[in-house]
């Protein structure tokens, strides 16, 4: 198992993110860091850390990069797993026999399946659980490619993926895992949603929520580029909704937003993320 962690500038929640990893049994995980040229701690830490870049547990890269996209692919070249997972900076591993149940799982599976989706927790930035979202692929297996229903922190990837299907297209600077996802699925690729405890915690409030515009935009052009029908009426809501998230955070600032968006979710009986006071 190889995780693939990209960062820049956020060596705090870096450094949580790998003590979570301790948990693990690192003779069967690597943890692959790609830094893009961070002006905190981060490199200080990595070169004291890892000097020469690769150990048995812990392999590092640093240089300017143009995004996350361009991360992933330099990650993908230093990994050695039969499988990878994108991690951010601020997500980490829920528990150690959350992750070995996911391993044991990954490899009992047969060799058509390239990604296995599982469940994902949701945490807000101070650490309480918010939900346990598990993937969503369709009664059919046809609803996936239309909705952004597996997030990266979920989805297991065969490392051989990316040699016979190319790397991450590094014009998506938000959507590339999606439109990767729709490539390999177009090409007959399995993609098998997973049951159990969620293995990862995802931090709420990444990088697609504070883009919502840009997130749409490239989602909808990920949908044609693979020929992804979606309703009309399904569209016009996704578009709405980032309109207005970024119409609020310009006009009355993003603690305002924040905390209408808390105030939306608790009248649909779901607990706040930001707890704005």
């Amino acid at each position: 198992m190889s995780i693939i962690v990209a960062v820049k500038n956020s060596f705090p929640a870096m450094i949580r993110m790998v003590e979570s990893t301790r948990q693990l049994s690192l003779g069967n995980t690597q943890l692959v860091i790609v830094d893009g040229g961070s002006k905190d701690d981060t490199v200080g830490w990595l070169r004291s850390t890892v000097p020469d870049g690769q150990s048995d547990w812990l392999t590092w890269d640093s240089a300017i990069d143009s995004g996350i996209a361009e991360a992933w692919n330099r990650g993908i070249r230093l990994a050695r797993g039969r499988w990878v997972l994108f991690l951010g900076a601020d997500d980490h591993v829920t528990e150690a026999a959350a992750w070995q149940t996911a391993i044991d799982y990954l490899d009992s599976l047969p060799a058509e399946c390239g990604v296995a989706a599982f469940s994902v927790r949701i945490v807000t930035p101070a650490g309480a659980i918010v939900a346990n979202e598990p993937p969503c692929l369709g009664p059919d297996r046809r609803q996936f490619p239309a909705v952004n229903a597996i997030p990266h922190q979920g989805a297991f990837h065969r490392r051989g993926l990316w040699e016979a299907h190319g790397d991450f297209d590094t014009s998506f600077s938000i959507a590339a895992d999606y439109e990767f996802l729709l490539r390999v699925w177009k090409a007959g690729v399995e993609v098998r949603a997973c049951g159990g405890t969620p293995p990862v915690a995802m931090t709420f409030g990444g990088k697609s929520k504070r883009s919502p515009l840009v997130n749409v935009k490239e989602f909808r052009r990920a949908r044609r580029l693979h020929d992804v029908r979606t309703s009309l009426l399904g569209e016009c809501g996704e578009w709405g909704f980032a309109a207005l998230r970024t119409a609020v955070a310009g006009v009355l600032g993003e603690t305002t937003a924040r905390r209408l968006s808390d105030w939306g979710r608790r009248i649909r009986g779901l607990p706040p993320v930001w707890d704005v006071p």
